[in-house]
């Protein structure tokens, strides 16, 4: 007979396999728009990769067949809302999207939207993450009220008690036991909980699923008067990282937050400086492996490391440029394929879209239809904006941008390329502004167009010579874009000027 480690062992490794996943979205309500389906490619950088891309049909539906491998937070995209689900391989989805027409907009110009899973298996991951999430917040929820209660009744009491009394000889102050200053969750009821909460679930037969519900509770344990050895030990010690689950990547960036400023800055903090500026890759993991979550786990620790560098590269402490070298190094070297794609992302993230590359080739077309080559408009100088005539903010910037045309249109292009979908709508709005040198476009297809200019939100500002990136992100109006200008205006006046003591000839009289 097998044993059960045989057959968990057979499960995950035909879980692990590329299989067909099948996603079919009902939206009758939306006949002609696009619908896009991205995984994230890690969920450290959250890059994402197209899957695949239809439109709804004139009977309201599309229909995607993908291959997924294992377990995978994809991003579903109908026009400009999205949501965000798991997949699984060998499973059919059948969705209705939910839209609420005055959803706000995420930065990123995107709508939120709810699914309606039809026909969903109660133990597909999607329900038991749901149900999953729900018994978390409502546990915080409740505990949060009892912390709540419990201090307005010690503070009751300090009321009815009248001045506080100090004790000798520390000087600190009595008060009821049950005032608290930072909330934490207490330790049994946070243990009841736990109990109740896996043997609720213990009959799920789901690795992926089971592995969710330790971190999830591991998360209730974390706070200011947590031990970090005794939630390693429980949470992390002896096990490889979920790099496929979200709760566990919340759980390690929260368990290590700020470890590179902490730890090794108490240790050798020249030595850290060093290290990260002369790209010593090595030098670095042997310093972070000094402390004791970190010792006796290479991957842990070179995971740790390269998250840390990534999060700190906005950061004036560490060397910039030490840090990418370092992630190209893992990405290149590493033993562990997650981490080299892991690293390949970051480094992406980081240098992608630089100062001194080429603008990357984009589709778009005028508000006529009629397509255009970036090229043709692209020449000399130019201030490319992207940006959407639904978004507030941006309107708010265009306008400031229109009217610095009016004082310095002469030494600039502008450029603006547009989110929206409907040209009638975006041609009212582009005749509003003030400004008379705009060229307005419309991206073919205004995911893509994110993807590939990496654009986090709108309005995002990219300045240009003859198409190679100058500044990316270059400043908006409101934050610096006048000094540029007005900058350029005195280096083009000084040029055409003809200076005394020249060996220019004298201007003809006339």
């Amino acid at each position: 007979m097998r044993s059960p480690a045989f057959a968990l062992s057979l499960l995950l490794a035909i879980n692990l396999h590329a299989a067909p996943c099948r996603v079919v979205i009902e939206a009758p309500g939306h006949v002609g728009e696009q619908v896009l389906l991205h995984r994230f490619d890690d969920l450290f950088t959250l890059r994402t990769v197209r899957l695949a891309s239809t439109v709804i049909d004139a009977q309201g539906r599309a229909e995607m067949v993908v291959e997924i491998e294992g377990t995978v937070k994809a991003l579903l995209t109908l026009g400009d809302r999205s949501a965000e689900l798991f997949l699984r391989g060998d499973r059919n989805y059948h969705l209705r999207p939910l839209i609420d027409a005055q959803a706000p907009r995420t930065v990123h110009g995107l709508a939120g939207m709810e699914l309606e899973f039809v026909d969903l298996d109660p133990l597909d991951v999607n329900a038991l993450t749901t149900d999953l999430y729900d018994r978390l917040d409502g546990f915080i929820a409740e505990d949060l009220a009892t912390d709540e209660v419990a201090g307005m009744q010690a503070v009751d009491v300090l009321r009815r008690e009248g001045e506080v009394k100090r004790t000798e000889p520390s000087d600190s102050v009595t008060r009821p036991s049950t005032l608290f200053i930072t909330p934490t969750w207490s330790k049994a009821r946070v243990d009841t909980f736990s109990t109740k909460l896996k043997r609720f679930y213990a009959e799920v037969d789901d690795p992926w699923f089971q592995r969710s519900v330790d971190i999830g509770l591991c998360g209730l344990r974390q706070g200011p008067q947590s031990d970090v050895m005794e939630l390693y030990d429980h949470c992390l010690k002896g096990r490889a990282p979920d790099y496929d689950s979200p709760d566990h990547v919340r759980f390690l960036r929260s368990q290590f937050a700020d470890h590179l400023l902490v730890h090794p800055f108490r240790t050798d903090e020249v030595g850290l400086l060093r290290f990260v500026k002369e790209a010593r890759t090595d030098s670095l993991r042997a310093l972070l492996m000094a402390h004791d979550a970190l010792r006796d786990d290479d991957r842990l620790c070179e995971l740790v490391m390269i998250d840390q560098l990534y999060l700190n590269h906005p950061g004036k402490i560490f060397d910039r440029g030490g840090i990418v070298r370092i992630l190209e190094d893992v990405a290149a070297t590493s033993a562990y394929p997650e981490h080299r794609r892991i690293a390949t992302n970051m480094v992406w993230s980081l240098t992608a879209m630089r100062p001194g590359s080429a603008l990357p080739e984009l589709r778009t077309h005028n508000t006529l239809g009629d397509p255009v080559q970036l090229d043709s408009v692209l020449r000399g100088a130019t201030c490319l904006v992207i940006t959407a005539s639904w978004c507030t903010y941006c309107d708010v910037e265009m306008r400031a941008l229109g009217k610095l045309q009016e004082t310095y249109g002469d030494v600039m292009n502008y450029v603006a390329i547009s989110l929206d979908s409907n040209a009638t709508e975006l041609r009212r709005y582009a005749a509003s502004l003030p400004g008379d040198r705009w060229t307005w476009l419309m991206a073919n297809d205004p995911t893509a167009l994110r993807e590939v200019l990496r654009i986090q939100a709108v309005p995002a500002f990219i300045l240009l010579n003859d198409g190679m990136i100058a500044q990316n992100p270059g400043p908006e109006p409101s934050q610096g874009l006048a000094g540029v200008l007005h900058a350029m205006r005195v280096a083009a006046d000084e040029k055409d000027r003809i200076k005394f003591g020249s060996d220019a000839p004298p201007p003809p009289r006339r």
